[in-house]
């Protein structure tokens, strides 16, 4: 039996789809088509997703927001899972913080404003940020002015582990760091989590929200599509010996004169040098040769390695 059929068994016809064009879920607009495509909106979907999957050995893909993501492949073969399991609840309510329960497919831009609404602070400097909470975690995903991370204020996560297994961890578990969590190593995905959020007034949480969104504004390409900051900044170490005023890999590519370029329809935008836009038609061949070209020109100028931060498939 085909993985088409065994999928199709188990949700019904019409919620698989076969060779589904996905651009349009992926912020970065680049042409891809998965061979089966199905959106998850329960707990149930994901554990029996999983199952499924690990059983009959189908390779399984999965994008929440289509952020952080450069796909250069037409095709995506094997199970492309959307993450649309969005759910949120109180599970502890105290004078001081509140525990919440929030699913891996809750939109970031709307959990922002919906917590800051509730008095609940810790999300609020992320407004604007694309994706899910699922994708954030993954990628402990920040905000620098002042320093936040997705992961700062987890306590419990719900995890599936590469076997369809559920299972529960607490926060040292993810290891977070810089752009970094634990399950870019295991790949086991993150269904659910709790986070303890403490309570503020709810005017200075939108406040804040508000002048974060303004700064993304000004300084970052808005409303054109991305995959977000490109490459990862660079260590502290190689900033000293550079003498930069920041390790921001925007500061390298722009300083050694990036702005601008262009290879098809891809560009390096000339607000922030680690975005690459794609501008309508681009194509993965030109992505490829632009990264090339930055990488190429950053490690003669400076000595620097640079590293992708985007997922690059």
């Amino acid at each position: 039996m085909n993985p088409y059929s065994i999928l199709e068994l188990n949700f019904g016809k019409g919620k698989i789809q076969k060779d589904k064009n996905i651009s349009s879920y992926i912020t970065l607009r680049t042409e891809t088509v998965a061979e089966y495509f199905i959106e998850a909106e329960t707990k149930e979907d994901w554990l029996t997703l999983f199952h499924l999957t690990h059983e009959h050995t189908i390779p399984l893909f999965i994008i929440g927001g289509g952020s952080n993501l450069a796909i250069l492949q037409n095709k995506i073969n094997g199970l492309v899972v959307r993450n649309l399991y969005v759910i949120k609840e109180v599970v502890n309510d105290t004078a001081q913080y509140v525990d919440l329960l929030v699913s891996s497919g809750y939109p970031m831009g709307r959990l922002v404003k919906e917590t800051a609404e509730a008095g609940y602070e810790g999300f609020e400097y992320h407004l604007g940020l694309p994706g899910t909470l699922g994708g954030a975690i993954y990628m402990n995903s920040k905000w620098t002015h002042p320093l936040s991370y997705a992961g700062d204020w987890l306590i419990k996560g719900f995890l599936i582990d590469n076997e369809g297994a559920l299972k529960e961890v607490d926060r040292n578990y993810f290891q977070f760091a810089y752009d970094h969590s634990k399950l870019q190593e295991t790949k086991e995905f993150f269904l659910e989590g709790i986070f303890r959020l403490q309570k503020q007034n709810p005017a200075i949480l939108k406040n804040r929200s508000q002048e974060a969104l303004a700064y993304r504004k000004q300084t970052q390409p808005f409303g054109v599509a991305t995959s977000g900051c490109f490459f990862q900044n660079i260590s502290e170490e190689e900033k000293n010996r550079l003498g930069f005023p920041t390790g921001s890999a925007g500061y390298l590519i722009d300083q050694a004169g990036l702005k601008h370029t262009q290879v098809g329809d891809f560009i390096v935008s000339p607000i922030h040098a680690n975005f690459i836009v794609n501008q309508g038609e681009g194509k993965p061949e030109d992505l490829i040769q632009l990264i090339h070209l930055i990488k190429a020109k950053v490690k003669e100028q400076f000595g620097v390695d640079l590293k992708e931060e985007v997922r690059i498939i």
